[in-house]
């Protein structure tokens, strides 16, 4: 055993631990991203069963509200794509937000599915790192006796 490969080994398992902080990095925005549209859907969910003379609170932001009343609002503003907001029934809004949250959940499941492996690869070469280390030490041992 080298020291050579032992360098070798090191190195593919600091590849493979960075492969995993980036598939961790990668799950967290998908698990956000995920509470978001459920926080979305949920939200149109309840608006469309309150009274339309409820008064509501709307936040802009920085802990300021603005109050307003609901009407027989059935629409909502919605995302397209690049930029381009389109005004779309809250039904058909809440079906695309569950399309959406299905797909991100499937690229969760695919990113768990590629973390279990590369995790079961880190293990392998921690192990294969540690023997060749201790071969050199019995090497390096048995040199100086």
């Amino acid at each position: 055993m080298s020291e050579q490969q032992l360098k070798q080994t090191v190195s593919a398992l600091d590849l493979r631990r960075a492969q995993l902080e980036n598939l961790s990095q990668q799950q967290e925005l998908i698990r956000g991203s995920i509470d978001e549209h459920l926080r979305a859907k949920e939200t149109l969910e309840n608006y469309l069963k309150i009274n339309k003379e409820d008064e509501l609170l709307v936040p802009v932001g920085a802990g300021v509200f603005i109050k307003t009343r609901t009407g027989d609002q059935k629409e909502a503003m919605s995302g397209i794509g690049s930029g381009i907001v389109v005004e779309q029934d809250i039904q058909e809004i809440v079906k695309h937000l569950d399309e959406q949250l299905e797909q991100l959940r499937r690229s969760a499941q695919e990113l768990a599915a590629q973390a279990e492996k590369i995790s079961g690869a880190v293990e392998e070469l921690t192990r294969s790192a540690q023997q060749q280390y201790e071969a050199l030490q019995r090497g390096a041992s048995a040199d100086g006796s």
